[in-house]
């Protein structure tokens, strides 16, 4: 499915990790120098982010909205819709997009919704924004998009635990008129590659399903914690993503050598080289930034962004972008978006 609007333009971008780490050659002791360096060497992690307990994905995505309204000299009142993507919300209900309205002091008139999406939800809650102010229903949006997905994976699972941090991000949709080109498709047969089998009204928890057992690829997990094929996942974004970005371009009237800059989100190092191979992207054009944080789901394409963004800029590469994410259920969401003349924060340590 493909669309283009030409109703907002993206105001500024933030995003927030926690200021502690988990240096991953640490692991060396429990699961062997020479495993813990090979998935280090393929990865291009070396460090995740973990919240604290008590720290959620609506504090950092709070924390994020703060220092960009704040950046912008944005009050709360003019904020008129919110949009909360993550699949680690606060609560099964009520929405978290709710209780960002109120510790933001939004007024009570705002629409907001939530959107249970992980690796793809940036790029689809941006959409999401369009179309509230394409409806005319919204002026100005505020996208929050994060995950504390350290939550939900087993820590005897080496494979998860050296891959995936936390992080939050706050994006400001307003009315404008830049060209957005998107490219959506969803292939619910990958539903089972990545997955939290229980803890949902399909399987609900129990005393079994938090017993955690060694499982066929040697790692450790309960059917409450995080799975991925990751075999599956790669096959899954070499065959979707060039296709959903080759589409949205194409809607934009643009070629692929037209593309200054390919915001990816940021799976890993060997994720990211290799989708740029399949782009014949021109170097530089596909940076990777998730070296000391992981894999940070929806927020991981805003961490990118505030991580890069001054080199991008310097080198004029702003103007044409393309973002992409990719994952869960598997989806996949592409979006021509100009980013010249977004207002970015330096990333956001939150101790």
């Amino acid at each position: 499915m493909k669309t283009i609007f030409s109703c907002s333009t993206i105001a500024g971008v933030a995003a927030a990790v926690p200021a502690g780490r988990l240096d991953l050659s640490t692991l060396a002791s429990e699961w062997g120098e020479r495993n813990v360096a090979n998935i280090i060497q393929s990865t291009g992690i070396t460090h995740v982010r973990e919240a604290p307990p008590g720290m959620t994905a609506a504090d950092l995505c709070e924390a994020a909205a703060r220092s960009l309204l704040s950046a912008l000299g944005v009050e709360p009142g003019e904020i008129d819709g919110i949009v909360f993507v993550s699949q680690t919300p606060d609560h099964i209900m009520p929405a978290t997009s709710a209780i960002l309205q109120h510790r933001l002091q939004l007024e009570r008139r705002v629409a907001a919704f939530d959107v249970s999406y992980g690796c793809s939800g940036y790029v689809y809650s941006l959409l999401q924004a369009d179309l509230l102010i394409g409806s005319g229903l919204c002026r100005s949006v505020l996208v929050c998009a994060g995950d504390t997905t350290t939550r939900v994976v087993n820590p005897r699972d080496r494979a998860l635990k050296m891959l995936f941090g936390d992080g939050g991000s706050a994006t400001l949709v307003v009315q404008g008129n830049d060209p957005h080109a998107y490219s959506v498709r969803t292939d619910g047969s990958g539903a089972r590659s990545l997955i939290i089998p229980a803890g949902g009204a399909r399987q609900p928890r129990s005393a079994t399903t938090c017993v955690a057992r060694a499982a066929e690829d040697g790692n450790v997990r309960s059917e409450e914690d995080l799975y991925m094929d990751g075999i599956a996942v790669l096959y899954m974004a070499l065959r979707d993503v060039p296709e959903a970005i080759d589409e949205a371009v194409a809607l934009a009237g643009w070629t692929r050598s037209d593309v200054s800059f390919f915001g990816l989100h940021q799976a890993n190092r060997f994720m990211t080289d290799y989708l740029a191979k399949k782009l014949r992207a021109a170097p530089g054009a596909v940076p990777f930034g998730a070296a000391d944080v992981g894999n940070t789901g929806p927020a991981s394409i805003p961490v990118l962004l505030a991580r890069e963004h001054s080199r991008l800029a310097a080198e004029g590469r702003l103007q044409r972008s393309v973002l992409c994410g990719f994952g869960v259920g598997f989806s996949v969401a592409a979006m021509t978006v100009p980013l010249a003349h977004t207002t970015f924060l330096n990333l956001i340590e939150l101790e």
